[in-house]
């Protein structure tokens, strides 16, 4: 028997019914991503930024990558913003890892979740912020 084994940290129920409400809500929302026209996935412009400056934000171009990157369109996904394929892959494991938390009723890798979303997160904006620069500069 291995001494050094902690015993895993057991989910309370609302935060059990959290994480299946996480996995579910990101779920729907990347399966709607994925039905939608990807060149005009909402009707309407969200970018207040872009509707006051007349600039592209960091992140334009990054919703119809997302919904690129899930038909698996890799090429249209790059030219609309090179973090969809990024963001596509982090969604996909949240929902995935909050669905087995929730599914085994406690945390699964916890330190190396917050790890790997802090890693994505600082990721994420550096090339969100690059391409945004480089935008501007063009």
């Amino acid at each position: 028997m291995n001494r050094n084994r902690l015993p895993p940290i057991l989910l309370a129920p609302e935060r059990r019914r959290s994480r299946a409400t996480q996995a579910a809500v990101v779920a729907f929302g990347l399966l709607i991503a994925r039905i939608v026209d990807p060149n005009r996935p909402l009707p309407f412009d969200v970018c207040a930024f872009k509707l006051l400056t007349s600039m592209p934000c960091p992140t334009c171009g990054l919703t119809r990558s997302l919904c690129h990157a899930l038909r698996g369109d890799w090429s249209a996904s790059l030219g609309y913003h090179p973090a969809g394929i990024a963001l596509a892959v982090a969604l996909i494991g949240w929902a995935m890892w909050s669905a087995a938390e929730a599914g085994q009723g406690q945390l699964v890798g916890d330190g190396v979740r917050r790890q790997l979303g802090t890693a994505m997160l600082k990721s994420g904006i550096a090339i969100s912020l690059v391409v945004w620069l480089a935008r501007l500069a063009s």
